[in-house]
């Protein structure tokens, strides 16, 4: 795992919501996957919090996940994400439980937040500062202008 406050980079600056970690590696989810594959080829910038990190440790427990596929997961984001200490508080969100991931995307200037959740995806013009939130399958074919998968 990379450990930065910031990272510069000329790659698309991603976090994505635990929710959709549990879609590829528990339901073996397909869109993300190819996401995914791409954090692990080195094209895009996965970013990770401690907070996320122990969000998705509890949601694997809950739904009874197995142990290899528990180390599975926190082992691909060990690896491939890289760690931000967000330093601010957000109360944007209309699910305070929620607003992590705005400080996470904040914090690391990702140019997006990945998540199908509701409350999230209804801030207004579907932004925090300067992190678009999209769907995954609004952000495939936008990888697709961007030649990043066919």
């Amino acid at each position: 795992m990379t450990y930065s406050s910031t990272t510069t980079s000329t790659r698309l600056k991603i976090v994505v919501d635990t929710n959709l970690y549990l879609s590829v590696f528990v339901f073996r989810g397909i869109l993300m996957k190819l996401v995914f594959e791409l954090v692990i080829d080195n094209k895009i910038n996965l970013y990770i919090s401690p907070t996320l990190k122990d969000e998705l440790s509890e949601k694997l427990h809950y739904f009874g996940v197995s142990k290899q596929t528990v180390e599975e997961v926190m082992n691909f984001i060990e690896i491939n994400g890289i760690l931000v200490e967000p330093t601010i508080k957000v109360r944007k969100s209309r699910d305070s439980e929620d607003n992590y991931l705005l400080e996470l995307a904040e914090t690391a200037k990702a140019d997006y937040l990945i998540t199908r959740d509701k409350d999230l995806l209804s801030l207004p013009k579907g932004r925090w500062k300067i992190t678009k939130i999209i769907m995954p399958e609004t952000f495939l074919p936008l990888l697709r202008t961007k030649k990043l998968i066919e």
